[in-house]
């Protein structure tokens, strides 16, 4: 296999074609983007640069699926082992080489001992051990009620988003008291959390156990800046692919900055409107500052999987909200031939006079209530203006008028929501059963239909 097997666009063409030692590439999702940046893995292992000289960075091990896949085809350029690493990765990977080096320094009790990686669910396990006793003899979180499994992986992740945020342990309390909007007797809760994250901090130190909060702190605080590893990194590492730059957090962009300057050549893939890993610790923002970095910026517009279905979607909901400066919604540009290209006997001409609404609830139930009452407020007055107007209905509103033209005119059939806390074992009676159940106690008849 080879870069030209792969059937690529004239804007992929273009990306790979360009003479360019660091570049960077932005575009909506399914544009491309990584099979450009996948034909360019091939490019360099057929111009003869080995594999042990490439590193693909991702933010999580399943982004660098396309790239392992294409490596295993049979027909895949020989010549080494292309690295495929994440932030976590390459930390374990230079803690373990470098332990000596930095264990004395790190705090650790048995600097001579060799560490012991966790995983999330040994790192759990000792959580529980040490959290236990806490929430048994100190009545930690006895305001909150929760799943004790759930509430220790809480904790950890509090320790990881510190570390890959940058901020010390210390001051894991005192940030979430400062996001808090609720009763100020909740607050104490937060100590029991800093409680139980230095007390599982200690406790990995004493055992030379290394969770991933602590691997993180101690690549970055100690392994990075030792002079052997930034000689290893910089003389094995030659070529960089980073894909979906915007789904890493502070730290890694932090690090990657301070090591392009070093790489022959680096091709940096950035998703508009992503960010889904949020909650993680990524930062988008964070990532463009990698784009004045790069010698050229490329940009993959449209997309390659998108349906004509949601296409149109998109171009509703950017008229709808009525976004300044022609900004799109899903930052994608529209197709003027899909936009001229509208459904029989539907009128789009005051498409953008709508505005969000938005369906505010303190409950679950609340709210499917308001959504459900707002969709049959939607469809009673797209009936109104059928009557009104003599608007021959297409066939995504047929269905909706039929009902409303019938049912809505003899009785108003009673409707509730409910959440279920686990799915059921059988599945509720269909729709049609309930509505012939309620026909049947209220007496009411179903109209004649109308083919």
């Amino acid at each position: 296999m080879d870069a030209a097997s792969l059937n690529l666009t004239a804007g992929q063409r273009a990306v790979l074609d360009q003479p360019w030692n660091r570049a960077w590439l932005e575009g909506p999702a399914g544009a491309g983007k990584t099979t450009a940046a996948a034909a360019r893995l091939l490019s360099l292992l057929e111009q003869g640069v080995s594999g042990d000289a490439i590193l693909v960075f991702t933010p999580q091990r399943a982004l660098a699926i396309p790239y392992e896949r294409l490596l295993r085809e049979p027909s895949a350029p020989a010549g080494g082992q292309v690295a495929l690493l994440t932030l976590g990765g390459l930390a374990r990977r230079m803690v373990d080489l470098f332990w000596l080096l930095v264990s004395a320094a790190g705090g650790f009790a048995m600097p001579d001992e060799p560490p012991v990686f966790l995983t999330l669910e040994t790192a759990q396990y000792y959580m529980a051990h040490l959290a236990r006793p806490l929430l048994e003899e100190r009545r930690l979180f006895d305001s909150v009620s929760l799943d004790r499994n759930r509430l220790y992986s809480q904790v950890l992740d509090n320790l990881n988003k510190a570390a890959v945020v940058g901020y010390p342990v210390s001051e894991i309390s005192e940030r979430l008291k400062r996001a808090w909007i609720g009763e100020p007797g909740q607050l104490r809760v937060y100590d029991d959390v800093q409680t139980c994250a230095e007390a599982f901090r200690a406790f990995c130190l004493e055992h030379n156990l290394l969770d991933f909060s602590l691997q993180v702190e101690l690549f970055r605080a100690r392994v990075w800046r030792l002079p052997e590893c930034a000689a290893l990194l910089r003389s094995t590492y030659r070529h960089l692919i980073y894909d979906n730059v915007e789904e890493d957090p502070p730290v890694a962009h932090d690090l990657l900055l301070e090591w392009l300057p070093d790489f022959d050549s680096a091709l940096l893939i950035c998703d508009w409107a992503a960010g889904y890993r949020r909650f993680l610790g990524a930062d988008p923002q964070s990532a463009y500052r990698f784009k004045p970095a790069c010698e050229r910026h490329l940009t993959l517009t449209g997309s390659l999987v998108q349906s004509a279905g949601v296409r149109s979607l998109e171009r509703r909901l950017d008229a709808a909200l009525q976004l300044p400066g022609g900004t799109h919604f899903l930052f994608a540009e529209p197709d003027a031939a899909e936009a001229a290209d509208e459904d029989e006997g539907e009128d789009e001409a005051g498409a953008g006079a709508f505005l969000p609404q938005f369906v505010f609830g303190r409950f679950y139930p609340e709210m499917l209530d308001g959504v459900a009452q707002t969709i049959l407020d939607l469809v009673e007055g797209a009936c109104r203006r059928a009557r009104s107007r003599c608007w021959r209905p297409t066939s995504r509103t047929r269905c909706a008028l039929r009902w409303s033209n019938g049912w809505r005119r003899s009785a108003s059939p009673p409707a509730r929501t409910a959440r279920r806390a686990r799915c059921a074992k059988n599945p509720p009676p269909s729709v049609c059963s309930r509505w012939r159940h309620w026909r049947t106690r209220s007496g009411a008849s179903a109209p004649a239909s109308s083919t």
